[in-house]
């Protein structure tokens, strides 16, 4: 009996121990070839003579822009994301008033040009991606973190940089079908490693990314989710945390949570924050770093305390 106790306790070690190592190693592959570079990222010969200077109005775009348009441009953002995630101005109105005529503005629409204080009617290479962008303005972050929608706004990026330089349009057509194949190869090996993961989903706008990876998530209800974001009722959102914990929950966050809820489980060791890119980031990079991010907080979670054997001998 003895005998049999001990060879189950170690076909159990056995198990655990090789599903991390296996992890461990397709973690390692994922990222070898995530890293090499394909075919189309090579560096063509430019027909332009200097890079293209591009002002941007939104961190989106900057991403988009600078990903299609790789070494041919270089791209600023009227507004980025500060350390928190908010969104903030970078550059001021009045400043955009003396840029040089030949300046080179994408925004997302009208809208968007006309409320950051574009003066577009004196800039001819302005260039709006829409006439009217088909969303709410509120929902722009919720609409731009999904991978199934980045590469739509990508083909438009691609339409106003051939516009601009038509002679390098080979070499944005190559990036652009570079971009969703990289994003589906991410989201493909984050579902490896993450699908099914249990999420205790508190994040405002990057739930497409933990769908994305094959995560199963559950969400607090409206009315919890509108007394927790100011500062009522957190005995319940402490009782939630606790309670899935013990049923294997990883709590995820992003900078749109509402800051009462970040503050309130900021020393969480449960918790996860998804983080906003960086300036120029390589987004499919972007998406692989928070897939492997949120793995390895799973992983180096530490083991439940055992349960004290008790004691039966007379």
């Amino acid at each position: 009996m003895k005998n049999r106790f001990c060879g189950i306790i170690f076909k159990t070690i056995f198990k655990t121990i090789f599903k991390a190592i296996f992890k461990t190693i397709l973690c390692a592959v994922i990222c070898l070839n995530l890293a090499m570079p394909s075919d189309g990222a090579q560096t063509p010969a430019r027909a332009t003579s200097a890079v293209m200077e591009i002002i941007v109005t939104s961190p989106w775009l900057n991403l988009l822009a600078s990903f299609i348009g790789g070494v041919n441009v270089h791209v600023t953002s009227i507004q980025e994301w500060n350390e928190e995630g908010e969104l903030i101005r970078r550059i001021r109105a009045r400043n955009l008033q003396s840029l040089p005529p030949e300046t080179l503005l994408m925004a997302f629409d009208y809208r968007d040009a006309k409320g950051l204080g574009l003066p577009i009617d004196i800039y001819p290479n302005y260039r709006p991606l829409y006439d009217r962008l088909p969303l709410d303005e509120s929902k722009i972050d919720t609409f731009l973190s999904d991978p199934s929608v980045m590469p739509l706004i990508a083909q438009r990026v691609l339409m106003v940089l051939a516009d601009w330089d038509p002679e390098n349009y080979p070499y944005y057509q190559r990036r652009l079908a570079e971009f969703p194949a990289r994003i589906s190869s991410t989201t493909l090996a984050g579902r490896q490693i993450l699908k099914g993961q249990k999420i205790y989903d508190l994040t405002g706008h990057s739930n497409a990314i933990l769908q994305a990876a094959g995560c199963v998530m559950t969400r607090p209800s409206d009315e919890e989710w509108a007394s927790w974001s100011v500062w009522r009722g957190m005995g319940t959102l402490t009782a939630n945390v606790a309670r899935l914990a013990e049923e294997k929950y990883v709590v995820v966050l992003d900078c749109s949570t509402p800051k009462a809820i970040r503050a309130y489980l900021g020393s969480n060791q449960n918790v996860f924050l998804i983080v906003r890119p960086k300036p120029n980031q390589d987004y499919p990079a972007y998406l692989h770093d928070q897939y492997i991010s949120l793995w390895t907080k799973i992983t180096s979670r530490p083991l439940p305390t055992p349960a004290r054997r008790r004691n039966t001998n007379p």
